[in-house]
């Protein structure tokens, strides 16, 4: 072991090119699907600048946090209102969540 070779760092053998590969179907479906046993997605996506959690909710939960009084910075994008998570009012960063986005991709086009 003195001469600076380790077993642990032997080469990696490369593959038979002439063996059938198998497919790894679960990844694909894991990465286009919602596994039902996974948590919802949700259709707004709150993060709060003062606790720094990013949190996903639902609409009535969404009309909760604009309880007044409430304020919108449109340069950045920014709403002051009542964190879900820690209650208290801060700067919170709303964004369109996976279950809406998905919704308006189906939407008919005009």
């Amino acid at each position: 072991m003195g001469d600076g070779t380790s077993p642990r760092l032997d080469r990696v053998t490369k593959p038979n090119p002439q063996a059938p590969r198998s497919r790894d179907h679960r990844g694909k479906e894991a990465l286009y699907s919602t596994a039902p046993g996974q948590a919802p997605a949700f259709p707004v996506v709150v993060t709060c600048n003062r606790c720094d959690v990013e949190r996903g909710i639902t609409i009535p939960e969404t009309i909760g946090t604009m309880r007044p009084p409430v304020l919108f910075n449109p340069l950045n994008r920014k709403l002051w209102g009542r964190c879900p998570t820690c209650q208290r009012r801060a700067w919170l960063r709303l964004r369109m969540g996976q279950s809406l986005r998905v919704l308006l991709d189906r939407a008919p086009r005009t």
